[in-house]
């Protein structure tokens, strides 16, 4: 078979538009997050088992298409919500379940749509749970009215690069469109910060920290040497008074 120029032409342009919307999509942004707990007392296993949100945002010229709704769980065992710190796409939908012989009444205080939830002991299939659909992009607390320690955070973002680490774990974002983005990190306990990013072929990985100021003891802690608490403090003299 025989081309003519003209087709060989269309082939060329088909073959150099495959070539290029493949390097469009061939840069990625990846690396990994440490926490640095600064805070009195050394990381328990409460804190050192939160993971970090990593969220990818598109910066100026860059688009990220919304995935189809997700469906995320939250249970509460033992009076605790489990996970306790969750980051969803915007539109997602999470269900809270009871899985305690008890009752839990959870409310939010948070800016927009207050919510309040009452759920019924487990097993009662019609009551134990609910689900909500989280439309407004920002951060939901989530507390219960009887028991005081129950609690969780949920993170709604408008992106569907969402990535949930443990500390010093590895994240990676792939098919990208090269050029700038911007990268959220958030913990329990620590500020969320925003870095804006570069998304290239094979890029160096990313060695980032987040500071804790909440249980735990970091590099630049009152104390490194591994001290007990107790011998912060100077002890008071046997007739009172201050040393």
């Amino acid at each position: 078979m025989i081309l003519s120029k003209t087709d060989k032409l269309v082939a060329s342009t088909l073959a150099l538009l495959v070539l290029y919307s493949g390097a469009l999509a061939a840069a990625e942004v990846k690396g990994t997050v440490s926490v640095d707990y600064q805070g009195l007392f050394r990381p328990g296993e409460t804190a050192a088992a939160h993971p970090v949100s990593v969220v990818l945002v598109p910066a100026t010229g860059q688009r990220a298409r919304l995935r189809a709704t997700g469906h995320r769980t939250i249970e509460i065992a033992g009076n605790r919500m489990q996970p306790a710190f969750l980051t969803v796409q915007q539109g997602d939908v999470v269900e809270f379940v009871n899985r305690d012989d008890v009752y839990h009444e959870l409310f939010t205080l948070s800016s927009g749509q207050p919510v309040k939830i009452r759920l019924g002991k487990a097993g009662d299939s019609s009551m134990d749970r609910t689900t909500l659909k989280l439309e407004q992009e920002g951060t939901i607390h989530f507390f219960c009215r009887i028991h005081s320690k129950s609690y969780a955070r949920i993170d709604v973002v408008n992106s569907p690069y969402i990535q949930m680490v443990h500390p010093g774990e590895h994240f990676s974002f792939k098919g990208l469109r090269p050029g700038r983005w911007r990268l959220r990190l958030a913990a329990p306990g620590a500020e969320t910060e925003w870095l804006d990013v570069a998304a290239v072929t094979s890029p160096p990985p990313l060695q980032l920290t987040l500071v804790s100021r909440v249980g735990g003891v970091g590099h630049s802690a009152v104390s490194s040497n591994g001290d007990d608490v107790d011998q912060l403090y100077r002890p008071l003299p046997e007739h009172g008074g201050v040393q």
